[in-house]
């Protein structure tokens, strides 16, 4: 079985570096894909995961999933009909808070704010770094070093330097500059669950990585992503994804201590029965260039 996961399905096309990383697939690219999926495998939908893996029992020839994380407003206006149309089903994996605030991503703020300033170069003091910003491969090549590190950073020094970042870019950062970044509304998301063929799972509150969170913090952050998009949507969240891939034993311990009952990764290609319900590999479309499987 193949779980594709995808972020992102776009009508816009952009002028500059936004979308740089591939993170948001054309409509057009995304509806033929999904036309071969129709008719060359055999879709399943989250329950169906669950089910065989649960009981050991092997999938089909062909099998083949499809997932969305984060939960941008496109994933709604864009990929949901073209799923309705062709009645395949899908899991959104969201992250409550930044609906709730309509805040961008934190990894799209570095981008937001790197593409749409007009400083030539910034010197960030929490990295001892001069990036140069000349031109789109400096851009490029800034956004790409700034979001590694601060992958590998605690959320609070994380947002210390997205908070530098406003600062020394000296651009205010809005959800209108760049489309593409543009988050889901609590009504988007009520109205795709009452169709049968759509789940929503859990991805975080606000995108934190779950490895860089304590695990007293940790345990809250998992119970509040829930209790959230339950008092929001009135939907009990029974399947996660982990926010950047990243996960450790603690992560599935707390998520198993919630009923959670599957988590994917973010890399990885076949599944078969014997994968963990908590380590289920999926295929990032599109994603730094990540091709679509052939079936």
């Amino acid at each position: 079985m193949i779980f594709l996961c995808y972020h992102g399905v776009t009508k816009h096309k952009s002028k500059n570096i936004e979308n740089f990383s591939g993170k948001h697939l054309d409509k057009e690219i995304f509806r033929k894909q999904m036309e071969i999926l129709k008719k060359k495998c055999k879709i399943i939908d989250i329950h169906s995961i669950y089910y065989h893996l649960k009981n050991n029992i092997p999938f089909e020839k062909n099998s083949v999933a499809i997932s969305f994380d984060d939960g941008f407003e496109n994933n709604f206006s864009q990929a949901v009909p073209i799923l309705k149309k062709l009645k395949i089903p899908a899991i959104f994996y969201i992250c409550p808070q930044n609906i709730e605030k309509k805040q961008m991503f934190w990894v799209d703020k570095i981008e937001s704010l790197i593409i749409n300033t007009v400083r030539k170069s910034i010197y960030l003091k929490s990295l001892r770094k001069n990036y140069l910003l000349k031109n789109n491969i400096d851009k490029k090549k800034a956004i790409l070093a700034i979001k590694k590190f601060c992958k590998s950073q605690s959320v609070k020094k994380k947002d210390d330097i997205i908070n530098e970042l406003y600062f020394v870019t000296k651009k205010k950062n809005s959800l209108k500059l760049i489309k593409n970044y543009k988050i889901a509304s609590w009504s988007q998301i009520k109205s795709t669950a009452e169709n049968h063929l759509f789940e929503i799972g859990g991805h975080s509150m606000e995108h934190n990585i779950f490895t860089k969170i304590p695990k007293n913090k940790l345990y809250s952050e998992i119970k509040n992503c829930i209790n959230l998009i339950k008092k929001r949507t009135g939907i009990r969240v029974k399947h996660f994804s982990y926010p950047e891939g990243e996960y450790n034993q603690k992560t599935i311990d707390i998520l198993k201590q919630f009923n959670i009952l599957s988590c994917p990764i973010a890399t990885g290609f076949l599944n078969d029965k014997n994968t963990n319900l908590f380590k289920i590999k999926r295929v990032m479309v599109g994603f730094d260039k990540t091709k679509f499987p052939k079936f």
